[in-house]
């Protein structure tokens, strides 16, 4: 790696307030990361596995007057928190700039995030197998798609030389030229979503194509 985690850590955009600022950007989400590689799942359990810290420990993350941050630090925090550009910090960092290779994109909701009357998140995310991970990731708007949001996401990402591959909601041609116009290449489900396109398939494949081999 050209950069540590920790340097990355420091490129998200702070978007606190200066009252709110009493520990940097980067040693909040440090304690976190590290908080949830040691099996921490929610703020509670974060602010209870820095809380436990010695301060030769703290001092680790940036925090040099021994005092661990309290449970609501976490929650304004996140709750300030651009996801996007996190994500994107987080992709850049894993890139280290070589190629990609293979690219799956997809979109879930995430579980446990619906809320009362509210919507459960849903997220697209773009991984890649050279890797093992997750290189980009956007927060898909209840009344958005995922289509607008595969297109940003992946014009943060370097496609030369990659391929990419998606489910059917992704065969689209404006995703489809961006890949090829950026030097990628591309492989998507071609469903009944796309009922010309499914038939022009099946008609240029003729008795070769499975689609022929299934009705007849």
């Amino acid at each position: 790696m050209t950069r540590s985690l920790w340097e990355a850590l420091a490129e998200v955009p702070d978007r606190r307030d200066a009252r709110g600022r009493q520990y940097a950007i980067q040693s909040l989400l440090g304690l976190s990361l590290a908080a949830m590689l040691a099996g921490a799942d929610d703020l509670r359990a974060i602010f209870r596995w820095a809380r436990r810290l010695r301060p030769e420990a703290l001092a680790l993350f940036g925090i040099d007057h021994g005092r661990a941050p309290a449970h609501a630090t976490y929650h304004y925090f996140f709750q300030a928190l651009d996801a996007d550009a996190l994500a994107a910090a987080l992709g850049a960092w894993a890139q280290d700039g070589g190629p990609l290779g293979h690219i799956a994109i997809d979109g879930k909701s995430l579980r446990g995030s619906r809320r009362l009357d509210c919507a459960a998140l849903h997220g697209l995310s773009a991984f890649t197998t050279r890797l093992e991970a997750v290189v980009g990731a956007l927060a898909v708007a209840p009344d958005a798609n995922e289509i607008t949001a595969a297109l940003t996401l992946l014009k943060g990402l370097p496609l030369d030389g990659a391929i990419i591959t998606g489910d059917a909601i992704f065969t689209q041609r404006e995703i489809c030229r961006h890949i090829r116009d950026q030097r990628g290449h591309y492989l998507f489900v071609v469903k009944a979503n796309q009922p010309e396109l499914l038939a022009d398939i099946k008609s240029a494949f003729g008795d070769d194509s499975p689609l022929s081999r299934a009705a007849a």
